[in-house]
């Protein structure tokens, strides 16, 4: 039972490893396992982690029906629920296998997911286009394609009703007695030969069932009503446009603006590098302020509404003088952004803090906190 116990911890701490490393050799040790369930819905897992949908969905599909060990259950579950969101959010269309009948066996790969075989019934999310489908039992193989739209469905039927029977030969006695026989001559009218109207069957009020994989789109499904945004692209390019109060210390806090542009690039599904180039009136109207940030953030929120957190470094070049500063002064400061995002818009709202680093003056850090909104092409 101590061995028992011993191979099972082994087991979970290799499917947790693999999560971790996510990696080429991860997925070969995953893959090599499928047999294995806690293997199948790690490798889905690992394929949610790199945004590779359609592989995530066919590897996750039951995995939350299913008792996983301890240390990837978690991960699993949360890798599921975040899929079945994505893919509710994507451009991604759904097929609908199906076999005929429900008892047959059979596998199953498409040239949308290359490499992937998959047992059917199955629903599987992929790009639109028009794909081969395959499908075996080992003996038999059966061959289609079926054509889908973007973020659209459709069903393809595979038929293993289909008679396909192998006749052996067999051992007889030629007979040629009849070689000589009198032919026998048809008495009477000929047989009547029934033939179908020349009249289309859907003037008729017939009704026909589309073949398999050509079905129209429901107008009224829920999923051909709705669209969907796009997925985010990796780089986010932005303008924005603010105001608020500004404050070094040394004189009284005054009302200034400030317009800027700024960039985000995607280094994983929730973190991104961020930069930033602005320019704000400060010190009441005598004072421009020239800056450059970079840092990086995450995404917090990741639903109907957008929200991250930002993290910068800022380097500022001052131009003009009050009472109180001199021309040209170079300065630096720690900057923090919160911001809200519409995925189904290019609106962005946001709060911004500066926080000065060094001093402008002996005793005066500057300090300015910031209401933004503007539009990102992302």
């Amino acid at each position: 039972m101590v061995g028992l116990g011993i191979a099972a911890n082994a087991n979970a701490g290799v499917y947790a490893d693999a999560f971790a490393k996510s990696d080429k050799g991860a997925i070969a040790t995953m893959r090599d396992k499928q047999d294995d369930v806690a293997a199948r819905c790690t490798l889905g897992a690992i394929y949610a982690k790199k945004n590779d949908l359609s592989r995530a969905s066919l590897y996750l599909t039951g995995c939350s029906d299913t008792e996983l060990p301890e240390e990837i259950s978690a991960t699993v579950a949360r890798a599921s629920r975040d899929v079945t969101k994505r893919l509710q959010e994507s451009e991604l269309s759904r097929i609908v296998i199906s076999i005929k009948p429900e008892s047959a066996t059979l596998t199953a790969q498409i040239t949308a997911i290359p490499g992937e075989r998959f047992a059917v019934p199955a629903t599987i999310w992929v790009k639109g286009g028009t794909y081969e489908l395959e499908a075996t039992d080992g003996r038999l193989t059966y061959k289609q394609t079926v054509t889908v739209a973007t973020f659209s469905r459709t069903s393809a039927l595979i038929d293993a009703e289909a008679k396909h029977t192998l006749k052996e030969p067999k051992t007889g006695k030629a007979d040629f007695r009849e070689e000589n026989a009198i032919e026998s001559h048809q008495q009477g009218s000929p047989k009547a030969v029934k033939r179908d109207s020349l009249m289309s069957k859907k003037y008729r009020g017939i009704a026909e069932a589309p073949a398999p994989g050509t079905q129209l789109e429901d107008p009224l499904d829920p999923l051909t009503l709705r669209r969907a945004p796009r997925p985010p692209r990796d780089l986010w390019l932005g303008l924005r446009i603010g105001g608020g109060m500004f404050d070094d210390g040394a004189s009284d806090a005054r009302i200034g603006g400030a317009v800027g542009a700024t960039a985000r690039y995607a280094i994983a599904p929730r973190y991104f590098l961020s930069g930033r180039f602005d320019w704000s009136r400060r010190g009441g109207g005598s004072v421009d302020v020239l800056g450059a940030s970079a840092g990086a953030g995450a995404t917090v929120i990741d639903g109907s509404i957008g929200v991250a957190l930002i993290a910068q470094l800022r380097a500022d070049l001052r131009f003009g003088a009050d009472e109180m500063m001199d021309v040209n002064t170079v300065g630096a400061s720690a900057a923090a952004n919160l911001e809200l995002t519409l995925p189904s818009t290019p609106i962005t709202a946001g709060i911004r803090f500066e926080q000065g680093l060094t001093e402008i003056l002996p005793g005066a850090r500057d300090r300015a906190l910031l209401l933004e909104v503007g539009v990102d092409w992302r």
